[in-house]
Parts: structure tokens; sequence; C-alpha cells
């Protein structure tokens, strides 16, 4: 699988929204939401020469909560998501979704340090090979 990985800070920062959101979910009634791992996104192809990476506030879709991301790469607009939670009640759905203050501010977030690489489960945990590194400036 060809992964987008967020930098540490954007990774922490997505978590820490996650988190907000989840409680969120939570709080309505035990359990509706869980937490997916890890906050990447998947690509269809490898990037040339991207000039920035947007992600957006989340949203809801066949029982995933996740966070839509656009790539520019070039001329071309690439769409993907990070997936960060599945709705485990049966009850929640697209409809369930919820504004909420506190992370409202911080999307649409700019990110320009990102790196790709081609990510395996195995043994229990991920691994990232041929990794590389974007640093965009435009």
């Amino acid at each position: 699988m060809l992964a987008l990985i967020p930098n540490k800070d954007t990774a922490n920062f997505l978590s820490s929204a996650a988190r907000k959101i989840l409680f969120a979910f939570n709080s309505r009634q035990k359990l509706s939401a869980i937490p997916l791992f890890p906050l990447w996104a998947n690509l269809d192809k490898a990037l040339v020469k991207p000039s920035l990476m947007t992600v957006f506030n989340y949203k809801i879709s066949d029982s995933k909560l996740f966070f839509p991301v656009e790539v520019i790469d070039g001329k071309e607009r690439i769409e993907t998501k990070i997936e960060f939670g599945k709705i485990w009640n049966q009850n929640l759905n697209e409809s369930s979704y919820m504004e909420l203050e506190e992370i409202k501010d911080l999307f649409p977030a700019f990110i320009r340090v990102f790196k790709t690489g081609n990510a395996v489960f195995e043994d229990g945990s991920w691994k990232v090979y041929d990794e590389k590194w974007f640093k965009c400036r435009d």
C-alpha cells in the first residue's frame, strides 16, 4: 500500500482532534466509535512534485470517521482520506455528524511537510519502506 504519512507534528495535531471527536461521539452513549490507526492516507500512485497537502474537518461515510485530504501535485488535485475512527453503534450514521466548537477553527490545515512510502502490516506493526520526504515551498 502506498501511504501518505504526515510529519510528527501534524500526526500529533490530527491525533488530538481525533480524540476530541471520538470523545464527543462516545459521550452520547457508550462505545459509539472506536479509534483506527495509523493516521495515514492511501495513495493510488506516487507523488511527483506536490506543492501542498490540505486536511479538512472530519466527515462520516460508510461507518468511518475520516479527515478528507487533498494534495496538489503539479496540476493534478489528488483526493484521499485519513481514517481515524469506526462507528461501532449501528444507530449512528452520516446524519450523526456533530459540529465541534473546539476543533472547527483548526481546519482546513495546510501541511507542507509529509512523506510517502510503501506501508506493510507485518508482525503486528506497520513498516514503511522506500520513504520519500516532501517539503513543499510553493
